[in-house]
């Protein structure tokens, strides 16, 4: 299969675009896609019986009303809750999707950001899973330098976005440079990133992911010269990308997945 070509800049729907369907569900994956989303952004955990999720929370209760940790919940239990109804009764019976069926969902023309939670031993799992899939080159996993490597002992070619925090932002791109990266995310709490630090970034090859608040400026972010702003509002988000040149990617066919 011959290789996508992928953005080099555009809007990231934050938990698959969390302002226009559940998070983290495949309905709001489509809704993503369908707007024209550059790149895809999800969180995975794993379930009691070892199946890769896409779920947020430690536990089920925000985003599907029942109770239980993710990880002690098997994943037919999590196929019974309804992932759909807290977001609006017309997404009811919607269900929390396996890291397989959001493979399939997601098409290899744009970018796929897989956020391995805090804590959770599946990295390796993952990485061999993208192998499977033939997804090494368009999605990415981002987490910390453990998960890392991990995912690199699974398989070496694995991409990677550096969450490892340093004193500094600084020192962050150093650190992710060091390890190898492909891409950094800055956080919205240390403010919109230096020139010194788009600078230090640029040096280095890596792409630059932004994590949004609800009030980040994203036309001072693209200014900045940060690649993708993680939001959850995309037709937002999209519509201040436009004034910069970045169009939406066009609704992918199914000769695209």
């Amino acid at each position: 299969m011959s290789a996508c070509v992928l953005p080099q800049r555009g809007v990231a729907a934050h938990r698959a675009g969390a302002a226009h369907a559940p998070e983290n569900t495949l309905v709001a994956v489509r809704e993503a896609l369908r707007l024209g989303a550059h790149q895809i952004e999800v969180d995975l955990r794993r379930t009691a019986d070892g199946a890769i999720v896409v779920m947020h929370d430690i536990d089920v209760a925000r985003t599907t009303g029942s109770s239980g940790a993710v990880a002690e919940l098997t994943l037919q239990q999590l196929r019974r809750l309804d992932a759909g109804a807290h977001f609006a009764m017309s997404f009811a019976g919607e269900q929390v999707p396996t890291l397989q069926e959001l493979l399939e969902a997601v098409p290899r023309d744009r970018w796929l950001n897989l956020q391995i939670k805090h804590g959770e031993p599946i990295a390796g799992e993952v990485a061999l899973q993208l192998v499977r899939a033939g997804r090494l080159e368009h999605a990415f996993l981002a987490c910390d330098s453990g998960a890392a490597r991990d995912a690199r002992a699974a398989h070496p070619d694995v991409l990677v976005c550096d969450l490892t925090r340093q004193h500094s932002r600084l020192e962050y791109v150093a650190h992710a440079a060091a390890s190898g990266a492909r891409f950094v995310q800055f956080h919205h709490l240390r403010g919109e990133p230096s020139r010194a630090e788009m600078d230090a970034a640029r040096a280095a090859g890596l792409g630059v992911n932004f994590f949004c608040a609800p009030d980040s400026d994203v036309a001072a972010l693209l200014a900045a010269g940060v690649d993708f702003p993680l939001v959850d509002d995309v037709v937002a988000g999209l519509r201040v990308a436009e004034r910069f040149g970045v169009t939406p990617l066009p609704r992918p066919g199914a000769a695209t997945l």
